[in-house]
């Protein structure tokens, strides 16, 4: 029983954790994961007892955080923050807090975090349409374009300057004129295929953030210069 019991625990923590470890398929609309833009994630302290909800709207209290502890900020709204941490009692506790419990080493982080939220929501739908922007940084970049054809790197006194190239190709296929020797008709017969440049897109980075965008397109060959068709001579 005492081996069930135990189990049955494990097996629900596992899962009432699992949804904090990583960032769902498809996020909440108005929700941004620290793991979007903070890899090495963020460390908030609480300086006055806040309830923990269940919901960013409020809903059921999961009990009221520690003072004085530090806590992780796992997601967050431009109005309510989600944090793991633990109760007064000591027990381990995550849900949706005010903003207003909390305290950081930056006295600007509540507003800077409202800057944070409006970028990237506005970046998660660019990247979704698959469209590059100024200010993006090189990673957000790469989840739209991929891994560039050609990369450029220069450094001087005021940083570092990068240029990625995106070449995208395409199968041409090339035709000789061949007449019939037998009904003299003529008829077009395939000489080779070469592979070439369809379109390029140039993104220019300074200090890790696009700072130019080019992109350029071939519209065809113009007029082709136009020679007899060979003459096949019959015997």
């Amino acid at each position: 029983m005492t081996y069930f019991v135990n189990t049955m625990k494990a097996l629900l923590f596992f899962l009432f954790t699992l949804p904090l470890i990583a960032m769902p398929d498809k996020p909440e609309k108005d929700v941004v994961y620290t793991e979007e833009f903070a890899p090495d994630g963020i460390t908030l302290n609480v300086k006055e007892s806040g309830w923990v909800y269940s919901s960013k709207k409020g809903g059921r209290k999961r009990g009221a955080l520690k003072v004085g502890q530090d806590v992780d900020l796992v997601s967050f709204t431009d109005k309510a923050y989600f944090v793991r941490g633990k109760k007064e009692n000591g027990i381990g506790v995550s849900g949706w807090v005010t903003p207003a419990a909390f305290s950081s080493k930056d006295p600007k982080f509540i507003e800077k975090l409202k800057q944070v939220h409006t970028r990237q929501l506005l970046v998660r739908e660019l990247i979704e349409k698959k469209e590059v922007a100024l200010g993006m940084t090189t990673e957000e970049s790469s989840q739209i374009l991929g891994k560039p054809t050609k990369t450029t790197l220069r450094r001087n006194a005021n940083g570092q300057t990068q240029v990625w190239e995106f070449i995208d190709y395409e199968n041409i296929n090339h035709y000789t004129l061949v007449r019939d020797p037998y009904t003299g008709a003529t008829y077009r017969r395939l000489s080779h295929t070469t592979n070439e440049e369809k379109s390029k897109t140039v993104v220019e980075f300074e200090n890790g953030f696009v700072s130019a965008i080019e992109i350029s397109e071939h519209n065809g060959r113009g007029n082709p210069t136009i020679i007899a068709a060979p003459v096949i001579f019959t015997w």
